[in-house]
C-alpha cells in the first residue's frame, strides 16, 4: 500500500512553484514538508533538493497530504513492508524487528524507512521479544516439513495445509521451538540457540505463538492441539501417548514463562504460568503487571457462525476453562477464571495493553465495512471503542511516543494516533 508523493495535493502546487521533484516515494511524518519549505519559492526555481533517502527497493513510507494528519484524521502513514508479517518487537526507540511468513526477520528503521535482513530460514515465526541482549523467536520448527511429508511430499502443501492437524503421527513427531539470537549493536543477529523445543503444535494455527517479557521472564502463549468439531464435542488428544514420544504435553493450551538460560547452549527451564486456553496469539503485559490475552475460545458455543471469543486478564496459577468445558460457562465449583469481556467476533489475533486500556485485534462479526478491526477496552468498563479498521489480521501492536504501530499480515505497518480514532484505511 502506498501513495506516490506526486499525487499529494498539498505538495503538487508547491512543487510546481519551486520546481521540486516529488515523484518518489519517501518517508513522511513531516520530513518531506520540511525539505520542501526549506527550498523556498523566492528567487526563481532552485534545483530540486536531494532527498534524505529513497525507498526503492524497500518498504514504502507514505504520508497524508495534511500538515498534521495524526492530530486530525488519526492516520499518520504506513510502511508497506510486504512479506505477510507475523510478529514485531522494538529493538530500540527507532528500530523494529519484523518476522514474516517467508521465515525472515527484518529490521525496520522507522526514521529512515530502510530495513535490513537479519535472519532467514525460519518456519513461520510467530512471536518476537528482546531481553538482556537477545532476541527470542517462537517458530514452528519442523511443522511445515512434516505436513508436506505426510501429504505425500506435495510441495504445494505448506503450513497453511492443515488437513492433517489432528493426525497422531504428525502430533507425535512435530516439534515447534523457541529460539534466541544475540543482538549486535547494529541490530544484526548471531549465535542462534534453541531455548525450548518439542512443543506440540497442530499446524500453523494452534501453535507456539506470541512472546512478551517483563524484564525478568519471557512469557509465551501456546495453543492447545484439541479442536472443536461441533459446539458440544472436541477431538480428544491422547496426552499420554504424546508424552511417550517425548513431546511437551505440559505445554498445551497455556501461557508459560522462563528466565534467559544461564549459559550458552543451555535450554530454558519452563514453567506453566496459567492454563486453560484454547489458542492465544499475541500477548501483552499491562502496566499493572497483568498479562492480557485474547483467546480463540467458544464463549457460548458456535451458533450460526457467530463465534464469540474472550479477553482475559491472566494471573499466575489461573485456570481459564479449556478443554474441560470448551467455554467459560463452567460449574461454580470448577474454579475457572471468567474473562473480563466477550469479544463480538472471532479470529482474535493480538492484545496490547498500556495505561489507556487494552487494544485487541480481531474479526468483528457485525462490522460490514471492515470486519478486521482494532478495538480498545478501557479498564474496568470493558466496552469496545473502535480505533482502527485494518487491511488484514493484526499480528502486532507496538507503541512509541503516543502513536500505535499496527502490524498486519497484509505486510503493512500502519502508524495511527489512537486519540483521534477511529481510523479507516479503506
Amino acid at each position: 500500500m502506498g501513495f506516490n508523493i506526486a499525487d499529494l495535493g498539498v505538495l503538487r502546487g508547491f512543487g510546481a512553484c519551486c520546481g521540486i521533484v516529488v515523484g518518489m516515494k519517501v518517508l513522511a511524518f513531516g520530513v518531506l514538508l520540511a525539505v520542501a519549505f526549506m527550498a523556498g519559492c523566492e528567487g526563481g526555481a532552485p534545483e530540486a533538493p536531494t532527498p534524505a533517502y529513497t525507498l526503492v527497493p524497500g518498504p514504502t513510507a507514505t504520508a497524508l497530504p495534511d500538515a498534521a494528519p495524526c492530530h486530525e484524521s488519526g492516520y499518520c502513514g504506513v510502511f508497506a513492508v510486504g512479506g505477510g508479517l507475523l510478529a514485531a518487537a522494538w529493538l530500540d526507540d527507532t528500530r523494529m524487528y519484523l518476522a514474516d511468513r517467508k521465515g525472515r526477520i527484518r529490521l525496520l528503521d522507522v526514521e529512515s524507512g530502510g530495513f535490513d535482513l537479519v535472519a532467514e530460514g525460519l518456519s513461520w515465526p510467530r512471536g518476537l521479544t528482546v531481553l538482556e541482549g537477545r532476541l527470542y523467536v517462537s517458530e514452528l520448527g519442523n511443522t511445515c516439513e512434516l505436513l508436506r511429508e505426510l501429504s505425500g511430499g506435495d510441495d504445494s502443501v505448506g503450513c497453511r495445509g492443515h488437513e492433517l492437524e489432528r493426525n497422531m503421527e504428525f502430533l507425535s513427531r512435530v516439534s515447534a521451538r523457541i529460539l534466541s539470537y544475540r543482538v549486535e549493536e547494529s541490530g544484526a543477529l548471531n549465535d542462534m540457540q534453541v531455548v525450548v523445543d518439542k512443543i506440540i503444535t497442530s499446524g500453523f494455527r494452534h501453535a507456539v505463538n506470541g512472546l512478551a517479557n517483563d524484564g525478568e521472564y519471557v512469557y509465551v502463549s501456546i495453543g492447545h492441539p484439541q479442536h472443536p468439531v461441533d459446539p458440544q464435542g472436541f477431538v480428544v488428544v491422547n496426552a499420554d501417548e504424546l508424552a511417550s514420544y517425548g513431546r511437551r504435553v505440559d505445554l498445551m493450551g497455556v501461557i508459560a514463562r522462563f528466565r534467559p538460560p544461564a549459559g550458552d547452549g543451555d535450554g530454558a527451564e519452563v514453567e506453566v504460568y496459567a492454563s486453560g486456553f484454547r489458542n492465544v496469539y499475541g500477548i501483552s503485559i499491562g502496566p499493572d503487571g497483568v498479562i492480557y490475552a485474547a483467546d480463540n475460545d467458544e464463549q457460548g458455543g458456535i451458533t450460526a457462525r457467530r463465534q464469540l471469543e474472550e479477553l482475559n486478564a491472566v494471573v499466575e496459577g489461573g485456570f481459564y476453562g479449556f478443554p474441560q468445558y470448551g467455554t467459560n460457562a463452567a460449574p461454580a465449583d470448577a474454579n475457572v477464571i471468567e474473562p473480563v469481556t466477550a469479544l463480538q467476533g472471532k479470529g482474535s489475533s493480538y492484545a496490547y495493553a498500556n495505561a489507556d486500556g487494552v487494544y485487541v485485534g480481531y474479526w468483528h462479526i457485525d462490522d460490514r465495512e471492515s470486519r478486521l478491526v482494532v478495538d480498545r477496552f478501557d479498564y474496568g468498563v470493558w466496552q469496545p471503542r473502535r480505533v482502527f479498521n485494518s487491511d488484514g489480521y493484526v499480528t502486532g501492536i507496538l507503541e512509541r511516543q503516543g502513536l500505535l504501530y499496527v502490524v498486519s499480515d497484509s505486510g503493512n505497518v500502519h502508524v495511527i494516533n489512537p486519540s483521534a480514532a477511529p481510523v479507516k484505511i479503506r
